[in-house]
């Protein structure tokens, strides 16, 4: 028996009882189409919010460092770190460390040289005056300039959109004073939200009960600070009373140095295995604050990868429960094949050839339902983003303060999908083991 009568065999066992193999598929194909779903989804998600988060560093991570005790809980034994040791630390992990943090003005607008911001820059430097910062402003302190607060929360994604459109519009382009006197000239916006805290489509319409808001509410979007663009002039900038020393006031001798990495991975690992501690994160053995100006927040990346060990776990297990339903439907096909099987090795088929037409047979069918799985879930993950398209868009510009809504498709491919269909391929293999005696030669007369 040649090769080609294998597979003729085998393709015609699949036309036959094409009812039985066509309920096979879709059972394979719905379990492994909601495995699908969960992963082309979840990596869409994240590969947008990473892609927006990185958007005004360009892919770097700006930290500020200090080893001020306020707000952190240490042991009284636990020495605090030394400047030496904080940088020591940094770069151990790739970090390079930008100098003293320099605050501006009454809302200790952190000062960044422009290239590392140029991403975020709205306004060419040069209509700058002279006497005034450049400064990317906050949600919080664009408030404070006009004087004006927009609500946190609304009952329409559209009457959102516009608030922050008129919020944009007040500042862009234009100077303002703070209370002290510190003189601003906003060339953009900083990269944080317009009171959009996280991801849930609750943040947009408070009315809006999303099956998925759950798990979006625990990504949370950049809180945002005052940036201060460094644009060669600082020694002109109109500081007001901050140029006035107090002298009857204490003198805090703590360090503060600002350091960035050039991606979110080497910050990461800073975040995992430094000695700086962030603030919603409570790792042991930390001795200074670590707070991320700009770029991917290494928190947020805990709280995904958390998220993403979950839905790996529930993959697996709905991967077993698959594989479990798969062995024992060819149990049940190899019994109702009793006869079939015999009547191949009355034709002078081998016991070899006999196990390679089932081979076929069920790869065939494990193709056709990792068709069926990726066709599934790609339909329904991409139908989520174009259903939602006008959330999504929304979601994107308040929540990390871009110039004009952008299209959002939370559908990515990644490794895992390349693994969860190569398991359901490998099941063809699984079943010819489990079933290698079954199927080894038998003829009419042992029947």
């Amino acid at each position: 028996m040649k090769l080609k009568d294998v597979l003729h065999i085998s393709t015609k066992n699949i036309r036959i009882y094409l009812k039985r193999n066509l309920l096979i598929m879709a059972v394979m194909g719905i379990i492994f189409g909601l495995v699908l779903t969960i992963n082309l989804w979840f990596q869409g998600m994240v590969n947008c919010y990473m892609e927006l988060a990185n958007r005004t560093t360009g892919g770097k991570v700006i930290i500020e460092a200090t080893n001020s005790t306020a707000g952190m809980v240490i042991d009284e034994e636990q020495p605090q770190a030394t400047r030496q040791e904080m940088i020591a630390d940094i770069e151990a992990y790739g970090g390079k460390v930008l100098g003293e943090a320099e605050k501006f003005g009454a809302f200790g607008g952190i000062v960044l040289p422009e290239d590392i911001v140029k991403n975020a820059i709205e306004v060419d430097l040069a209509k700058v005056p002279t006497d005034a910062a450049p400064i990317l402003v906050s949600t919080f302190l664009g408030e404070q300039l006009l004087g004006k607060s927009f609500p946190t929360e609304s009952t329409s994604a559209i009457k959102k959109q516009k608030d922050y459109e008129e919020f944009r519009d007040s500042l862009i382009g234009k100077t303002f004073s703070d209370i002290r006197g510190a003189k601003y000239y906003v060339v953009g916006l900083s990269s944080g939200n317009f009171h959009v805290g996280n991801l849930s489509f609750k943040q947009l319409e408070r009315t809006n009960n999303n099956l998925l808001n759950p798990i979006l509410e625990l990504i949370t979007t950049p809180n945002g600070q005052p940036i201060i663009v460094d644009n060669g002039k600082s020694k002109q900038w109109l500081r007001g009373e901050e140029i006035v020393s107090d002298v009857a006031m204490p003198i805090d001798d703590s360090d503060t140095v600002v350091a960035f990495f050039d991606s979110s991975v080497e910050a990461y690992e800073y975040f995992r295995q430094g000695k700086g501690k962030f603030m919603n994160v409570d790792f042991p053995n930390r001795t200074y604050s670590v707070n991320t100006v700009l770029g991917v927040s290494p928190e947020t990346q805990y709280i995904i990868n958390m998220i993403r060990m979950v839905i790996n776990t529930i993959s697996i297990v709905l991967g077993i429960i698959a594989a479990v339903v798969v062995i024992f439907t060819s149990i049940r096909l190899i019994d109702q094949d009793k006869q079939n099987i015999a009547l191949y090795y009355s034709l002078g088929a081998t016991t070899g050839q006999a196990r390679m037409i089932y081979l076929c047979y069920f790869l065939e069918l494990m193709i056709g339902a990792a068709v069926l799985a990726f066709g599934l879930a790609s339909a329904v993950v991409l139908a989520f983003s174009f259903l939602n398209q006008e959330f999504l868009g929304i979601q994107a510009a308040l929540g990390f303060n871009l110039p004009a809504i952008s299209e959002e498709i939370w559908y990515t491919i990644n490794f895992n999908t390349f693994i969860i269909i190569a398991f359901i391929l490998a099941m063809a293999i699984i079943c010819i083991a489990v079933n290698s005696k079954k199927i080894a030669k038998m003829s009419f007369e042992s029947m």
